[in-house]
């Protein structure tokens, strides 16, 4: 088996004869296609030939794997130093055609590389391939077939001597869609939307603290109108002290601070407020030129690629010049999204019974069959159990799984989130069975906890993931105008969700139907039920229209 370079596209560089994986492929693509205001990022990629080495001699390199690695390092510089996973079941593309989606699953690490020791840095390198390798290979089940490639790339960004100690980051980090299925009616939903921050691209594909998201790209509202809040007050940054032995962990070199320890020439670019980044310079005022290259290498892409894409990217702008007008797009991954078939259909209007019935979802389509509801109680569930009930959660999930059998899910605030403080933070795998998953933000039970959001009457008590909440107006028009972007759009949770097209709504108290059936636990004081419904039901989920239903059909 040849571990020399195979193929040469651009400045990427395949070595070995096997799959370079989901990332890989989508970076090929993007090193192929001339896309204007956009650098070539310098791509290595050591092909799943390398795996399968790795693991045939338990755990171990050669002589002749250390050499490349030591090669590409050299070839990569002083800079710091993105070592990536690129599984060949994820991303929805790999060597065998289209694949599910199953973005952020996998463990990748962001090494400073400026150790004074050159053989330091090549065995900190060896470390994050090794841990990712056992990662990957941890979380397959038995019978899998799918292997890992490894990107290596240089990271775009700026050096910052903060307070905190040295510093290394993109200045702006950020996720775009070429299609935002909760376009405003003033509002083209081909436009796509971006989600933004300052700082490492962790703050955008995490739903840890609150970023910006412009919706839509070409023509965005006016941050203030949108009442966005305040803005980002943190930010993710690489610790360039971080350069000696993994752990395995995959955020273990990045450092969360305030954005008080960041550069005040720099930040107050982007627009500030208060301690707050709004980034305002950038969206409104197209400072660098960003929301006008976004918008050209976000068309340049539909019309040379796919039409459906998700694209992770960079942003830095040259501090030195004086003259700052343009600043440059590094995009760092693609990701090719399935289209979204909107064929029209009629939800019955006098079923047998109904569940649940809503106004705000996204995904399209009818599933029919499904036999179980997990509903976790708003009556009991307290932050206190967060542990247990994603544990049980998981377990049900693994089940459905073995029996071939999908469910709806009923959870308070964001699923999926890091922030604990915002709802159950699971991984996706550990729902990829549902069939609908929804969201209530304000707490059904009425009582006004965890989080009440300063100087918002958002009535998003736990939040939701949903793009918008409705506050009030005087018609649907002015509703639209008068919502609240809560910026979560561009996650890897809700990427996951969408791409492999699980329903995914939000339920509005006072206004949605909810079946108390749904919270008649055989256990009342257990926070997660497990129920079966009377008979299989039907899911119902109309994109166009803005309906979702859970029902019982007439004569099923």
């Amino acid at each position: 088996m040849s571990l020399k370079i195979v193929e040469k596209i651009g400045d990427v560089k395949i070595y070995g004869e096997g799959s370079p994986g989901g990332k890989g492929l989508g970076l090929a693509k993007i090193n192929e296609c001339p896309i204007p205001k956009a650098h070539k990022l310098k791509t290595r990629i050591l092909t799943t030939i390398f795996y399968d080495r790795f693991m045939d001699r338990g755990g171990k390199f050669d002589k002749k794997e250390s050499d490349i690695v030591a090669s590409i390092i050299a070839e990569l510089g002083d800079a710091p130093i993105g070592v990536r996973s690129s599984a060949t079941n994820e991303a929805a593309t790999s060597a065998r055609g289209a694949a599910l989606i199953h973005a952020g699953e996998y463990t990748s690490h962001m090494l400073p590389n400026n150790h004074p020791d050159y053989h330091m840095r090549v065995q900190q390198v060896h470390q994050a391939i090794s841990h990712i390798y056992h990662d990957f290979k941890r979380k397959q089940p038995p019978s899998s077939r799918e292997k890992m490639a490894i990107i290596l790339n240089p990271i775009p960004g700026i050096f910052d001597d903060t307070l905190a100690g040295p510093c290394y980051y993109p200045y702006i980090s950020g996720v775009a869609n070429s299609y935002f299925p909760h376009a405003l009616k003033t509002q083209d939903p081909a436009e796509g939307f971006a989600r933004i921050a300052f700082g490492h691209g962790y703050a955008t594909v995490l739903d840890d603290f609150p970023v910006i998201s412009m919706a839509t790209i070409k023509n965005p509202l006016p941050l203030k109108l949108l009442q966005i809040g305040n803005g980002q007050q943190y930010f993710y940054a690489l610790d360039m002290t971080k350069n000696r032995d993994l752990k395995g962990e995959e955020m273990e070199t990045m450092k969360k601070l305030h954005i008080r320890f960041a550069n005040f020439h720099k930040i107050k670019l982007l627009g500030l407020h208060n301690n707050f980044i709004t980034i305002e310079e950038l969206i409104q005022n197209d400072h660098f030129r960003f929301k006008t290259s976004l918008a050209e290498i976000m068309e340049t892409i539909a019309s040379h690629i796919t039409p459906y894409f998700q694209i992770e990217f960079v942003f830095n702008i040259n501090f030195a010049k004086k003259d700052k007008e343009d600043g440059t797009f590094s995009i760092v991954q693609l990701t090719p999204l399935p289209e979204l078939k909107l064929e029209s259909f009629q939800i019955p209007q006098k079923p047998r019974h109904t569940f649940l019935a809503i106004t705000n979802s996204q995904g399209h389509g009818i599933v029919r069959g499904i036999k179980y509801a997990v509903v976790v109680s708003p009556f009991t569930y307290t932050k206190d159990l967060h542990d247990p009930v994603c544990g049980k959660i998981a377990a049900i999930n693994r089940q459905m799984l073995e029996a071939r059998e999908r469910y709806i899910l009923i959870v308070p605030g964001r699923l999926g989130s890091k922030n604990r403080d915002w709802g159950l933070s699971v991984d996706y795998k550990d729902v990829d069975r549902a069939a609908a998953i929804f969201e209530y933000g304000v707490d059904i039970a009425g009582r006004a906890e965890p989080l009440l959001e300063e100087g918002y009457l958002t009535g998003g008590i736990y939040g939701s993931h949903f793009l918008y909440m409705i506050q009030g107006g005087f018609d649907e028009d002015q509703k639209r105008l008068q919502t609240r972007m809560y910026g979560t759009q561009g996650t890897h949770f809700l990427t996951n969700l969408m791409g492999n097209n699980i329903i995914y709504g939000y339920i509005m108290p006072g206004r949605d139907k909810l079946d108390p059936w749904l919270f008649s636990s055989p256990q009342p004081d257990e926070p997660l039920s497990l129920l079966t419904f009377p008979r299989p039901a039907t899911l119902y989920a109309d994109s166009i229209r803005q309906r979702c239903k859970v029902i019982l059909e007439n004569g099923r």
